[in-house]
């Protein structure tokens, strides 16, 4: 399954390159440049990569290609040592590859000293290349008039729940204003933020998330805890897993949001996988105890012989 983290980085890399490249310190404050991305000229379909471009400065002129990894994959890092090779016979230009290590608790321990990319017949290229971690990264820059694109990545910056909290204020401000939009920023902040905390840790707070942000069902289902659940059941390859796993996401948006009720025996009754999606939408907009004892008790008795869908 391709990882939904592939999409939030893709985005900023494509509309907001320098903001990218300038977070990630490639460019440096102060320096007047010009950026042409060249993905597309590579035409290579058939190959994964992420995003090059062509960097004009006053210090010179080369190629910056950026790969984004959640979890360490020699597969995709060893292409890079082609893409590398490619890049600079067709721009002329040196070559600065980039792995952009995005979550702390996937990062390998050790790395290889240079990108090895082989095949069969005996082809063999070696690069170099450097790595960023984002979480070494200072994330004030987020919290510059211009930059406000970053603040959904303040989650997997250096700091911790401070700055979470922080960025969460400014994304509400940000969207007290009717020429911004902040949805997709909301639903990308809670998606990145699940790549550092835990499912305890982001359970504790989600309620004020919810709270100040307004979050959708959108935003919870790209989050960690539902993203595991699902692929929990997934594993399992079953109905019945799928839908144990969806009750388990709909226990914990409970508990967040109504700690004090109890609708354990009620939810057990509830199996069926359309029926299950529409009690945890309805569960994240409601507004009081008695509006989630009426949605729930209402699906438990629709159950009937419907059976698992």
């Amino acid at each position: 399954m391709k990882n939904p983290h592939d999409g939030d980085f893709k985005d900023l890399a494509e509309d907001h390159p320098e903001l990218l490249l300038r977070l990630l310190g490639i460019l440096q404050p102060g320096t007047k440049t010009q950026i042409s991305h060249i993905l597309r000229e590579l035409r290579l379909e058939p190959l994964v990569i992420d995003h090059a471009y062509v960097i004009e400065s006053e210090t010179g002129t080369y190629v910056a290609h950026l790969e984004a990894v959640t979890k360490w994959n020699l597969k995709q890092t060893a292409s890079m040592a082609l893409y590398q090779f490619l890049l600079k016979r067709q721009e002329k230009l040196p070559v600065v590859s980039h792995v952009i290590l995005m979550a702390e608790k996937y990062a390998p321990k050790v790395l290889p000293s240079r990108l090895l990319y082989e095949e069969e017949d005996g082809l063999r290229i070696e690069a170099p290349y450097a790595v960023i971690r984002l979480w070494e990264i200072d994330p004030g820059m987020a919290f510059v008039p211009g930059y406000e694109p970053l603040l959904a990545w303040v989650p997997l910056l250096k700091g911790g729940f401070a700055e979470f909290e922080r960025a969460t204020e400014a994304i509400v401000r940000l969207g007290e204003s009717p020429e911004h939009k902040t949805d997709e920023l909301r639903i990308r902040l809670a998606s990145l933020a699940s790549l550092r905390y835990d499912k305890n840790a982001i359970k504790a707070f989600l309620e004020k998330l919810e709270k100040k942000m307004m979050i959708s069902r959108e935003a919870f289902k790209v989050s960690w805890i539902y993203e595991d659940g699902l692929e929990e059941g997934r594993a399992i390859g079953k109905a019945e897993g799928k839908a144990e796993a969806k009750l388990e996401a709909i226990r914990i948006a409970l508990s967040t949001r109504f700690p004090s009720l109890d609708f354990a025996l009620e939810l057990d009754q509830i199996r069926s996988i359309a029926t299950l999606d529409e009690v945890f939408a309805s569960i994240l907009v409601a507004q009081s105890p008695e509006e989630v004892r009426t949605i729930i008790s209402t699906a438990a008795k629709s159950q009937g012989s419907a059976g698992l869908q």
